[in-house]
């Protein structure tokens, strides 16, 4: 007899369901409720009846009761194990944090985006900022400047005759929520304008002090003495490790420092030698009027006169030129003095303002600048603007200052001269017949002055057999040395100064000696630490 609608796939799947459900000690349950998508059951196989007398087969299978309706199939259901629900994963609900910005000044990484140098470069920057600053100070007091430098195996010291540092400039130091800076706002020749210089140096100490033994050491501070007017002033810089902002402690005693300043940092580890009185050295080369002396553990590494203490440049009090500016440099210079006198209760007219630049001195030249422009007895500050700059008014002042006064020849800045450069170069132990000197006076598309000076020749041992010492290389701008080439790339070709020297055979095993020396009036550096100096290839030759 024909199996009823079914087939032997149904049957076999449902015997085999049924031992299955029994290992896992499932039930047996009626229900309506469909199949699992997962094991969809066949269509429902009606089960032949039973002959009287004679068993079948089928006899071991209990047969569903049917209600009259549809027949229904048997389903076997496991039973679950654990019956509760799955826990749900913890989830983490994020808060914006506040971190403060002057951190920046407390963590080696950010020291080292400050500085533009590694931690190994340090010592380096210490002395190249405290020259810069000892330098300018000097000339701000008019006096040759003599120079002292004093190395232990704990401290950097660099003593100054200059003219000191005020009480007040020393607290707005300390204060690392401002920039603080005689330089930032003007443009005109000078060693440095980024305004942060003091503030690095301070927190160095604090910084390699927390590293130098396992990275923990929660007593870390950096400690820096200045003496200066009479006065010494003790800072100890640590950190708030709640607040990541620096604590600073400022106690003063009365000094025997009257003259200059005496600035001692506390190191908290030893340093190479040779770059170090190298770097110090290369001061001399580019300032005629220094005298610089300097021991190193008690031994003296440079002991230099000055060749001429008279030597002018282009200095600090100086008048600067309205020549040197552009609408965007001459908008920053406004804001910076409207600020200021708005911190001091000051209210400066726009006479007074144009009367700081060369050549708007006198009266009756101020007084065609202020008709043309229409600001006749006005406020710089209302000038510059209340709610909006006016960037019309600016313009057309910069234009009259320019009118009625005469461009800033390139010599005036200040020419180091052949006769100085070959006495250092005769020092370092160079050839005087091999000395050449050359001397570029140009101005650019702007406007800007700029004077190139290059020394160069072979040291003595180049010209004799035996082993010969290494290039000696010497570069800088405005005065001020650099810790590394700043001059890496020239205008649109892209080459610099270590490719163009090494087309001439003066690379750096070789036994030459060279100073290159660029003094402008603007000069545009790529970095915050003064590193690497912008170039272009837009000047001309000026008559002069």
């Amino acid at each position: 007899m024909p199996r009823p609608n079914g087939s032997k796939a149904a049957t076999a799947e449902t015997v085999n369901g049924l031992r299955d459900s029994e290992q896992l000690g499932g039930q047996l349950v009626s229900t309506s409720t469909p199949a699992s998508p997962r094991r969809r059951a066949a269509a429902p196989t009606v089960m032949p009846k039973r002959r009287r007398g004679r068993p079948t087969s089928d006899d071991h299978f209990q047969h569903a009761k049917s209600d009259g309706a549809q027949p229904r199939f048997l389903q076997i259901v496991a039973k679950p194990a654990n019956q509760s629900k799955a826990k749900p994963h913890p989830k983490l609900t994020r808060v914006a944090f506040k971190v403060s910005r002057l951190m920046e000044f407390c963590t080696k990484r950010e020291l080292q985006n400050q500085t533009g140098h590694g931690v190994e470069d340090w010592p380096l920057v210490v002395l190249k900022e405290l020259m810069d600053n000892s330098l300018d100070g000097c000339e701000e007091a008019e006096v040759a400047p003599v120079i002292e430098i004093a190395v232990t195996s704990r401290s950097i010291t660099i003593q100054d005759n200059g003219g000191g540092i005020a009480a007040e400039t020393i607290k707005s130091i300390l204060d690392y929520t401002i920039r603080v800076s005689s330089r930032e706002a003007y443009v005109s020749s000078t060693r440095g304008a980024q305004g942060n210089a003091l503030k690095t140096i301070l927190a160095m100490g604090y910084v390699l002090d927390r590293e130098r033994e396992d990275g923990t050491n929660a007593e870390a501070a950096g400690i820096t003495i200045i003496k200066t007017r009479g006065v010494e002033h003790r800072i100890e810089f640590r950190v708030d490790h709640v607040t990541n902002e620096p604590k600073i402690t400022h106690t003063t005693k009365p000094s025997s420092i009257d003259v200059g300043t005496k600035i001692t940092i506390k190191w908290p580890e030893m340093w190479g030698r040779d770059e170090f009185a190298e770097l110090a050295e290369s001061y001399v080369w580019f300032n005629p009027h220094l005298t610089l002396r300097g021991t190193w553990c008690g031994k003296r590494f440079v002991n230099a006169t000055a060749t001429n203490p008279t030597w002018k440049k282009w200095g600090p009090r100086d008048p600067t030129s309205a020549h040197w500016y552009d609408p965007t440099r001459l908008q920053r210079y406004l804001a910076a003095h409207v600020a200021r006198d708005r911190d001091l209760g000051r209210h400066r007219t726009v006479r007074e303002f144009i009367s700081e630049f060369r050549g708007l001195s006198g009266t009756a030249i101020q007084r065609k600048v202020l008709e043309e422009v229409g600001c006749s007895h006005q406020s710089l500050a209302q000038f510059f603007g209340v709610d909006r700059v006016n960037r019309k008014g600016i313009n057309k002042l910069l234009a009259s200052m320019r009118k009625h006064t005469k461009p800033v020849a390139a010599k005036h800045l200040g020419i180091i001269g052949s006769d100085h450069l070959k006495q250092r170069f005769l020092a370092a132990g160079g050839n005087a017949d091999t000395f050449k000197y050359e001397q570029r006076k140009e101005v650019t598309r702007e406007g800007i002055p700029y004077i190139v000076e290059f020394a160069f020749g072979l040291h003595q041992s180049g010209l004799t057999q035996g082993t010969a010492i290494r290039r000696k290389f010497i570069s800088g701008a405005n005065w001020s040395v650099g810790i590394n080439n700043p001059f890496r790339a020239f205008g649109s070709t892209g080459e610099g100064l270590e490719s163009t020297l090494a087309k001439v055979r003066a690379n750096a095993s070789s036994p030459v000696i060279c100073a290159l020396h660029l003094a402008s009036a603007y000069v545009q550096y790529a970095d915050r630490g003064k590193s690497s100096i912008i170039l272009t290839d837009d000047a001309e030759q000026p008559d002069d």
